[in-house]
């Protein structure tokens, strides 16, 4: 017989369809854990003697992050906000026999000499550091943060590879650490897939047609087609020769978003079969090599003097990027994530979603109102003493909104597909677990290509960034 106790079970059932909320990562950011290095185009500062190396960066000084992910000095952005005609960048013979890199190419020096704000911009425009419309102070991001000790000269040309280290077996450094806050990390959701007509048949057109895109001669950016000797005199490509079996197909927006099972590229017309990983292994017909950071598509055409089959005919291409914000329907309120192009020392606000965006000082659209408790929708011009006043008030609340409104800043990215996400080669497997409908049923690892449930849960695809909280 049951004796009753007065205790009546209340059982929680397992939860059948997994996690209902990804992993939320954060870490101490006294100096937190972003693997950078400083610039190996920096020039030398200081001889130390006990590893017979020089320094390019001291302790305690204010640092900023370049392009490119690299430490350098923050006040390079405001010695690079100079007249047109002065020098911005000087090497020294010295530099040039410690193997520093040149900036303007992207190989070591040849030669000791000095460039000019306009020589340095063209250099980086053309090598796809920066956009056609911004400057070589664009290169340099906001601070993140000071230098936690000297930095030496970069060891090589990156961290990973030894067989880019300048000297063998020699690293004094293999990393280097700022000093700020709290870090968090946030997927970056890219825009809703975009649909552009694949017309503009440049490929008969003269030479430097492209190269005018990329260093801002020609604005703005307009999608087309170019052939392999238009392709060789953009510096960024100077691995191609004219004659060269690739044509090339520059998108409207950019970046682009790498392909995913979220971010699919597709051509109306087909004939992207086989996705390699660089411009010189394009061997046949249907195989792609895609620059996502500058949004240009190349393909395979015997001669690279002709647009090839099957885009012969007008089609379309659709393909997601990060020129723009998310919105309302591709933004989810309830994972937390950031859209919008977003790169080094970008400080960050929220949207109305309470996911980060850009933080941008506009007057017309910052918050506020006006006399009459409408929103401010203009940017008002001097005349009267009233609409002075107006005016004031716009612009003090403006600022403060938007100093208030910053809540953090980008201090590093990574990128799936690029040994940061893609784990354990999972990108190339394919599974029956792939293809499910609802994210939290794709167990990270085979199901979702290796991303890590950060990104599939918020329909992300390849962009994670760190972020550094800013909270007054």
């Amino acid at each position: 017989m049951t004796i009753p106790r007065g205790y009546v079970a209340n059982h929680k059932y397992w939860d059948r369809m997994g996690r209902l909320t990804p992993n939320f990562e954060w870490s101490e950011s006294h100096r937190p854990h972003f693997e950078s290095m400083p610039a190996p185009w920096l020039p030398v500062q200081r001889y130390e003697k006990e590893y017979e190396t020089y320094f390019v960066v001291s302790s305690g000084k204010v640092v900023s992050e370049s392009r490119q992910g690299d430490l350098v000095p923050a006040g390079l952005r405001k010695a690079w906000n100079i007249a047109s005609g002065a020098t911005a960048l000087t090497y020294t013979a010295t530099d040039l026999t410690e193997g520093v890199i040149d900036l303007t190419t992207g190989v070591a020096l040849t030669a000791a000499g000095s460039y000019t704000r306009d020589e340095l911009t063209n250099a980086l425009r053309e090598r796809g550091l920066i956009r056609h419309d911004e400057y070589a102070m664009d290169f340099i991001s906001n601070p993140i943060g000071f230098a936690s000790y000297n930095y030496y000269k970069a060891a090589g040309t990156d961290h990973y590879n030894p067989a880019n280290l300048f000297q063998h077996n020699f690293r004094p450094q293999a990393l280097a650490a700022v000093t700020c806050d709290y870090t968090c990390t946030f997927p970056v959701l890219p825009a809703l897939a975009t649909t552009e007509t694949m017309a503009n048949d440049n490929t008969a057109g003269a030479n430097g047609v492209l190269e005018d895109f990329f260093d801002g001669t020609t604005t703005p950016r307009v999608a087309g087609w170019f052939n392999s000797t238009q392709i060789a005199e953009v510096t960024r490509y100077s691995g191609v020769t004219a004659g060269d079996s690739v044509i090339g197909y520059m998108f409207v927006n950019y970046p682009v978003a790498h392909i995913t099972e979220d971010s699919a590229i597709t051509s109306s017309l087909g004939g992207l079969t086989r996705e390699v990983g660089a411009i010189s292994s394009l061997s046949a017909a249907g195989d792609f090599f895609m620059d996502y950071e500058v949004g240009m598509l190349f393909v395979f055409e015997d001669g690279g003097d002709a647009i090839p089959s099957p885009f012969t005919v007008v089609g379309t291409v659709t393909y997601y990027h990060y020129m723009a914000e998310g919105s309302a329907t591709n933004t989810l309120s309830t994972f937390a994530c950031a859209t919008g192009n977003l790169d080094y020392g970008d400080f960050l606000t929220f949207d109305d979603h309470s996911n980060l965006i850009k933080a941008a000082l506009d007057i017309a659209t910052g918050p506020g109102y006006d006399a009459a408790g409408d929103p401010w929708a203009a940017d008002p011009e001097y005349d009267t003493e009233a609409t002075n006043s107006v005016i004031s008030n716009q612009l003090e609340s403006t600022i403060d909104n938007h100093l208030f409104g910053i809540v953090g800043q980008v201090i590093g990215t990574t990128i799936f597909g690029e040994g940061r996400h893609s784990r354990d080669y999972l990108d190339r497997v394919a599974t029956n677990h792939m293809g499910q409908t609802v994210a939290n049923m794709q167990a990270p690892g085979t199901a979702t290509g290796g991303r890590t449930d950060q990104l599939t849960y918020a329909n992300a695809a390849e962009r994670m960034i760190i972020v550094n909280l800013i909270f007054r």
